[in-house]
Formats: C-alpha cells, structure tokens, sequence
C-alpha cells in the first residue's frame, strides 16, 4: 500500500446512486484501496446515513428519482453537522450548466460518467488531502491563538513591571529634582543668615535690609515650588504655562544671586538685553531654576581662575529666544560635551571629596535637571566650550511654545 493510501486509510467514504452496478463497481475499487465503504441506493438512504454517522466524503450521482443530487446536496449543506463534508458528484450529465448547478449547490469536485477508476481515486484523495489540511490549520490556528494569548499575558505581566519600574525612576527623578530646585533658594537664605550672625556687630542697617531682601525672594521661590508641585499634583503633572518675559526673569535672578558674594564682588559681570523681545509662554520656577543652573556652574567653572567674567546676553530670531551664559572657566574638553546631560555625569568631585579648599562639588543632576524642566516648553540647552577659555551655555525658547504632554 502506497504512502497516500496509508494516509487515507479507513475514510469513510458514502456512495449514494440508484444504479446497483453502480455501487457495486466503486464500492470495490474503494474497498480495495482500504477505504470504509457505505451504499445508498436514493437521497433519503443517504441522508439517513449521514445522520447515523457523518462520512469523510460522499460520491453523489444526480440523476436519481424522488430526490435528486443536487436536493440531497442541499439538505447536507443546510445541515451543520453535515455542511463541511465534500461532495463530489458522478453523473452523465456533462452540460458546463450541469456543473455549474452542481458546484452552486455546494458540490466540491464533478466526475462524468462513465468514469476512471484512476480519476475517481485521485479525486478522492484530493478530497480527503484538502479536508485533512483544513483540519491541520484549524488546529494551527486554535494553537496560535494559545499562544498568542500567552503571549498577550507574558507582555501583559512585563508592561506591569516596566510601568512600575518607570514609575519607580519617575519618583526618584522628581525627588532630586525636587531637592535639586530648591536648593538654590536654600542655599541663598543660609548665606544671608551665616553673614548676618557672623557680622551681627559690624553689618549696618542697610546691609540688614539688603539680606533680608535676598531671603525673602529666596523664601518666596521655595514656596513657588511648594505650589507647582501641589498644582502638580491636582493637575496630573500639567503645570500652568504663563506669558513672562526673559529679560525680567534674568534681571530678577541676578538680583537674587548678589546674595553669593563671590558672584556679587569676585567676578565681573556684563549684560546686553534685546529690549525688543516678546513675552512667551513659560513656567517660572522651570527657567528660573535653569538659568540660576547655569550660573552656578559658571561661577563654580571659574573658582580657581585668575580672571573671572560671567557675560549674559539675551537675543532672539524669527523662531526662537536665546539666553546665552558665558564664563571665563576651565572650559569642557570636546569628549566630554557629549556626556554633560547625562543624569549624574560631573566634572566636579563628589560632595564632601573635594581635594582643594573652596573647590566646587556636584552631583552631575544640574544639567539633566534643567534640560528636562525646559522640555514641558520645547526648550533646549547648547554648548559651546574651549578648554581654558571657558563655555557658553545657550537657553533656546521657541517664540510659539507648546506644552509637551506626557
């Protein structure tokens, strides 16, 4: 027995004609290739049969009295226990309209009498091929959906993971951002009042008031960004975007950074306004705390520089403002500009491992702070560096600000 036979071995195969000579012909050459044969000698046999037990394919003559091969045709496809068995139709009907009425009625393949034993063989065979690979695929298919569905849970389970790793590095950004921003403001009042108790006797009155001034404006950024992050958090992280005009914010910074000593009496300071900028929509305490970023750094680029200058330019184009800090530092080497906004990447030692006395410590946050608070506005930070001359930082504001949602 060759491999087809064994494949189709013991199909049940149902022979419905009237014609006994009929059946008994095909009965025989089914049998003998190792098929399970059952006859029918009309439509109601058949269909009696099929109800009993529901072949693997069934040979159909058409021309039969009371009910014909296409009635009996129907019945089986109307039937849904029925309706997936191939029917092939044997007649001596050879009319293309024949076949055509026989493949409408949901015939699967038409022999014409008198037949091959070899075509009705293969017909079957493709039948019973064609009915085995429609099995195998829905089987394929019930098995890719498993495994789609496990795949859906296994991707499921890992976003729930990376949302709560995400949510995680979220909480630990905005803390040190958090102690990042108010650190500035801090830092001032600690100044004021170190001056003010170690020169209690000396400092005369105005010089009280001016420190006084200084830690109330430091008093009232620290309570600003008590109040952004409330809004922060009624709001789902939107913070209210506001028309300001750079030239003011710079001016009021500066005002408040005379409280550092060495920026108010060791280090020259020029600045150039372009008076004609516009007012763009901003968050205050996100620039503020960029520009004061940018200035400590410069201050702290140039601690152990003979000559100390921080020269501040505001300017603009069509699209954009710009807010250039220059200083007369130690500048950057070129393989490290690439590395500055990286979260705790610094040039500075570690705080508390600084070798010389006075030397500035960081903690590598300032620059991937202030790139991030500029990003909620579509701003952006550029470098330009040469080393022992010094750098310029650019702050770069878009004039039509969008508010970028998370």
């Amino acid at each position: 027995m060759n491999t087809a036979q064994v494949d189709f071995y013991k199909k049940d195969i149902l022979i419905v004609d009237n014609t006994p000579a009929n059946l008994r012909v095909l009965s025989t050459m089914l049998t003998e290739q190792g098929y399970k044969v059952r006859k029918a000698l009309n439509g109601e046999m058949a269909l009696t049969a099929c109800q009993a037990l529901v072949p693997d394919v069934i040979l159909l003559d058409i021309m039969m009295p009371e009910m014909d091969g296409y009635e009996v045709c129907q019945h089986l496809k109307a039937d849904e226990r029925t309706r997936k068995v191939p029917i092939i139709f044997i007649s001596a009907l050879d009319e293309a309209l024949d076949k055509v009425k026989a493949f409408c009625a949901g015939g699967s393949d038409y022999i014409t009498k008198p037949f091959q034993i070899e075509e009705v063989l293969v017909r079957v065979q493709n039948q019973l091929t064609i009915q085995s690979l429609h099995s195998k695929l829905i089987e394929q298919n019930e098995a890719l959906k498993d495994i789609n569905q496990n795949l859906e849970n296994i991707v499921e389970e890992k976003t729930k993971q990376l949302i709560e790793q995400e949510r995680a590095a979220l909480l630990g950004r905005l803390t040190q951002g958090i102690v990042h921003n108010i650190k500035n403001p801090l830092q001032t009042i600690l100044l004021s009042n170190d001056l003010i108790n170690s020169q209690a006797t000396t400092i005369n009155e105005e010089e009280i008031l001016e420190l006084s001034k200084y830690i109330k404006i430091a008093t009232l950024q620290i309570q600003k960004i008590m109040d952004n992050l409330l809004i922060n958090n009624r709001r789902s992280q939107n913070l209210d975007l506001k028309l300001l005009n750079v030239n003011d914010i710079v001016q009021n910074e500066i005002q408040l950074l005379m409280s550092n000593l060495d920026f108010k009496h060791k280090i020259q300071k020029k600045y150039f306004y372009d008076n004609k900028i516009p007012s763009i929509s901003l968050i205050y305490t996100h620039i503020t705390q960029v520009f004061h970023n940018l200035i400590n750094n410069a201050i702290d680029a140039m601690w152990n520089m003979s000559e100390k200058e921080v020269t501040i330019v505001t300017r603009q184009d069509e699209t954009s403002i710009y807010i250039d800090v220059k200083d007369t530092g130690c500048g950057i080497a070129p393989d490290n500009i690439s590395n500055l906004f990286d979260p705790f990447y610094t040039s500075k030692p570690a705080k508390g491992e600084e070798k010389e006395a006075g030397e500035p410590a960081g903690t590598g946050l300032g620059l991937y702070i202030s790139r991030e608070l500029l990003k909620i506005f579509r701003g952006e930070i550029a470098v330009t560096s040469e080393v022992g001359k010094g750098s310029v930082f650019t702050i770069i504001l878009p004039k039509v600000a969008e508010r970028k949602m998370g």
